[in-house]
């Protein structure tokens, strides 16, 4: 009997330990949702102090060659290095010339030689930031990080709309009116569109591209294996260079945090890093165990 009646004790021990034991699931939401509360914390306030309506949203870096700029309904003129774009803006670069959009101090757009750009739509509000994108010629490699507070990412050509929150992808629209899309992180909804409808839709994960050619507009979307020439890596290399720029900008804002956060979570330099870094690039997926509301927040961030 008193042996019984310690099996009993010994299962309900082992139980209770059982439970005391942290899961590698659980123990990664410990560590994700304060630091990434955090991070939105101070995304917010980065978004409020730039947000100001007289605060230009968008600025151009003249990289090499001949790059010009037309104004709303304007006429093309010489694009000075460093100059201000705004809405309806339109940036055309030449032959053997490069430049670069920077939105909202952090996203970017690299223009390739013999392409144009229009930003149809530039708005930043504490509640929501929107870009929407016109491509008409050339190619772009695009670039959204999760801190400069863009909610809506678009591009448009001729024939597709694409959208993204954050992540890092190619967009080629061709002389024939064929457009490629390549992806280098994150996830990207490409469409293909005819006469303004959607016709149909697909979602590309990394290393995954799409092409859709206008005479096969009303044929199903594949996937296919992003290619990558010289140009493409050179823009990889320059985001890993650019996101350790942002990352050491962001850190600066959540110093007065760390030592908190990884006194209270146990959490290493390695784990702060591998989150943050995630947080930037905007794929970092919370786990299952992650409650309702926290998910939440971070939808509305």
């Amino acid at each position: 009997m008193g042996k019984e009646v310690n099996k009993e004790a010994d299962s309900k021990s082992d139980k209770k330990s059982q439970q005391k034991k942290p899961s590698s699931a659980r123990k990664k939401v410990f560590l994700v949702i304060p630091v990434i509360i955090v991070l939105i914390l101070v995304g917010v306030v980065w978004v409020i102090l730039t947000s100001d309506s007289n605060v230009a949203k968008a600025q151009l870096v003249i990289d090499s060659g001949t790059v010009q700029v037309k104004h709303g309904g304007g006429v093309w003129t010489p694009a000075e290095d460093g100059m201000f774009l705004y809405q309806s803006d339109s940036v055309k670069t030449g032959d053997d010339s490069a430049a670069t959009i920077v939105l909202f101090e952090s996203s970017l757009i690299r223009l390739d030689n013999n392409t144009e750009v229009t930003l149809r739509e530039l708005i930043q509000q504490v509640e929501e930031t929107s870009v929407s994108i016109q491509q008409d010629a050339g190619r772009t490699w695009n670039t959204v990080l999760k801190i400069s507070g863009i909610d809506n990412y678009e591009v448009q050509t001729p024939t597709t709309v694409a959208s993204v929150r954050g992540t890092a992808f190619v967009v080629t629209v061709f002389a024939d009116g064929e457009t490629y899309y390549g992806i280098g992180h994150g996830n990207l909804n490409v469409s293909s569109i005819k006469h303004g409808q959607i016709v149909f839709t697909i979602i590309l994960g990394k290393d995954e591209a799409v092409t859709i050619h206008p005479d096969l507009i009303d044929q199903p979307l594949e996937v296919i294996p992003f290619e990558k020439d010289d140009w493409i890596l050179e823009n990889q290399q320059k985001d890993e260079e650019n996101t350790e720029n942002v990352k050491e900008e962001l850190y600066s804002r959540i110093e007065p945090y760390i030592p908190e956060l990884k006194e209270r979570y146990g959490m290493t330099d390695e784990e702060l890093d591998t989150i943050i870094e995630g947080y930037l690039r905007g794929y970092y997926d919370l786990p299952p165990e992650t409650p309702d509301w926290i998910r939440d927040i971070i939808e509305l961030s």
